[in-house]
């Protein structure tokens, strides 16, 4: 069983959505002991899921409940003020993004794996995570 585990929007709104490709995701989610986000997890999945909803691709899912399934992922929620000035770091040494380098933040300081879809967040997390 993993330890923990960081969890990024990409990868919670394929399984809230139950993407046929979140199969990917749900073993590791499932046996870490502890799974973490960012607060911003669930500001960028709620943004996620409203673009779905406007774009007519949610079907007859309920966004709001989605949001709630999303929430019920994460073991802890860290705030972004304890991560921001690590992720600016982060961000400024890899080119990329603030946002996602939170994730990263939390990944090394709980020394945790990180679920993402985003393929480019997966290849920085394999530079400087553990």
């Amino acid at each position: 069983m993993a330890a923990a585990c960081v969890l990024d929007a990409s990868a919670v709104v394929r399984v809230v959505c139950a993407d046929p490709l979140a199969a990917a995701w749900l073993a590791p989610l499932q046996e870490a002991a502890l799974v973490l986000a960012p607060e911003l997890m669930l500001t960028e999945v709620a943004n996620a899921l409203w673009k779905l909803h406007r774009a007519g691709m949610g079907g007859s899912l309920d966004p709001q409940l989605l949001l709630v399934d999303a929430r019920d992922l994460v073991d802890r929620f860290e705030p972004d003020r304890h991560l921001q000035a690590e992720a600016l770091a982060l961000a400024c040494h890899l080119d990329h993004p603030v946002y996602d380098c939170l994730y990263l933040a939390l990944a090394r300081r709980e020394a945790a794996v990180l679920i993402t879809a985003d393929q480019r967040l997966k290849a920085l997390a394999q530079r400087v995570l553990p």
